[in-house]
């Protein structure tokens, strides 16, 4: 069933990344503060959507075509011949390879994420603090509004500054990017605004999120948008207390520059740094993002998925066909408990003349024994897949063995006494109410969230089957009311 699970899981998963694409892409005009929160929305949901799955009770909706009964559970004719099928030697459990290819992406993105962390433990445990007072000036000054400490580190390993960690939070530099103290402002302002903004714990949700949908095309693309979105709502943040033109300067000085896998860094590369560098000259003013409309983005994550969550996609009710109508007619509503029937109505006095065999009698005399085969196998197990066309072909074959007409006597499997065969008018009767208990057993085992979703439609489609049969037997039984 994993297979399921995954497809199930790929198709919700791709359509909360692209809303949240899309969102962010109807937010252009807005501070990029306000489209990363909507992408990180995203990624909450990514993150939600398997628990959910797991936990919330499914609600069915109906929109893939009916396939018929039998691609399920056997069709009606195959019924009677459940109980003498053979039995199938169970199957050895074989290798699930596309569990194990799932399992060895998710556990590749994890192996990448990991050595990054580890890089920057070693990186940082090493590394010294800064002892420029330009540099431990222009922190002091930047940190003072937060309420964690900040640490400023330098380390012969880093090329261009990053910044990790929640409380406390590390920015690491460069000796060369120490040596230039005009750089300082622009450097701390913009790592300073990743360490106010939580972006470094973000960015492991978002790598935790690629690691559960690593094969969906869309989780990659939100990543990669979140975290260039990220960096522009750095850079919008940076600019309120930094020149343009001299935070413009400073991209072009850390351009190219190392940056880590795990970590929220300032470096662009040099495809992106002429657009990234247009956007910080030439962009007009913004005013900040609203933190009411972030926290209410992010806060209604439940309210959107939890409904996708539980949508579970089954087949639309097969339509059934009546024998003897040229036309298909929908499944009834559920049944109601059968009227009963008047002792008078059955006891009608025949005549005793001879009577020639009458196919009303024949067809109610199969109803019953279909009946009946229905009642034996509603307090059975459910069928085997593998056992179905050969239930079908006995089936059949049980189908078209002959039918005593009416006033003969047929003796019992296994003696040779002779029974009085009943007046057609109450074999029907009685066939009705068979049917219709056969019907409403059907219909309670559909509703079992423990069988297969093809075992319930199959279900669904043989209880209608039931139902359909049980009226059209019924209407007739009013119409020979009259006759014997």
């Amino acid at each position: 069933m994993i297979a399921d699970l995954l497809i199930e899981l790929g198709w919700k998963s791709a359509l909360a990344c692209g809303v949240a694409l899309l969102a962010g892409q109807a937010l252009r005009g807005r501070p990029a503060a306000q489209r990363v929160a909507v992408l990180r929305a995203g990624v909450a949901a990514l993150l939600l959507l398997p628990l959910l799955v797991l936990v919330l009770p499914a609600v069915e909706v109906a929109v893939l075509p009916a396939t018929g009964a039998s691609a399920a559970l056997p069709a009606m004719d195959g019924i009677a011949a459940a109980s003498v099928a053979t039995p199938v030697a169970p199957v050895a459990p074989g290798i699930d390879w596309i569990a194990l290819a799932y399992l060895g992406g998710a556990a590749f993105v994890l192996l990448r994420l990991a050595v990054g962390l580890f890089l920057l433990h070693r990186w940082t445990r090493h590394a010294v603090p800064t002892s420029h007072p330009v540099w431990r000036e222009v922190l002091a000054r930047a940190a003072e509004p937060l309420r964690r400490p900040v640490r400023l580190l330098v380390s012969p390993r880093i090329g261009s500054p990053l910044s990790l960690g929640i409380a406390p939070a590390t920015i690491l530099i460069g000796p060369d990017i120490e040596r230039r103290p005009d750089r300082a402002a622009a450097v701390i302002a913009h790592e300073i605004a990743h360490v106010r903004r939580l972006d470094w714990l973000a960015m492991l949700a978002a790598r935790l999120a690629l690691a559960l949908f690593w094969c969906n095309p869309f989780a990659w693309l939100l990543v990669v948008e979140l975290a260039r979105q990220t960096e522009l709502a750095a850079d919008e943040e940076a600019l309120r207390h930094v020149g343009r033109a001299d935070y413009a300067q400073t991209l072009l000085a850390v351009a190219g520059g190392c940056g880590v896998h795990a970590a929220c860094g300032m470096a662009v590369s040099h495809g992106a740094m002429a657009r990234r560098i247009r956007r910080v000259l030439d962009a007009a003013p913004r005013k900040p993002a609203s933190r009411l409309l972030c926290a209410a983005l992010i806060g209604g994550i439940p309210l959107g998925i939890a409904p996708l969550a539980a949508m579970q996609v089954v087949e639309r009710p097969q339509l059934s066909t009546v024998p003897g109508e040229d036309r298909a007619v929908p499944r009834p509503a559920p049944a109601v408990p059968p009227p009963e029937v008047r002792e008078e109505a059955v006891r009608t006095p025949v005549a005793r003349a001879p009577l020639s065999p009458s196919p009303w009698r024949d067809e109610s005399v199969r109803a019953t024994a279909k009946a009946k085969a229905a009642a034996r196998l509603a307090s059975a197990p459910p069928p085997s897949r593998d056992m179905s066309r050969a239930v079908e072909a006995e089936a059949r074959s049980r189908a078209r063995a002959p039918v005593p007409a009416m006033g003969e006597t047929a003796p019992p499997a296994g003696t040779g006494a002779q029974r009085r065969v009943a007046p057609p008018t109450e074999q029907r009767l009685a066939a009705v109410q068979r049917l219709r208990k056969a019907a409403l057993e059907y219909r309670d085992r559909a509703h079992n969230p423990d069988l297969p979703l093809d075992i319930r439609q199959g279900y669904r489609n043989v209880a209608a089957s039931l139902a359909d049969e049980a009226d059209r037997l019924e209407r007739q039984a009013k119409q020979m009311a009259g006759v014997y």
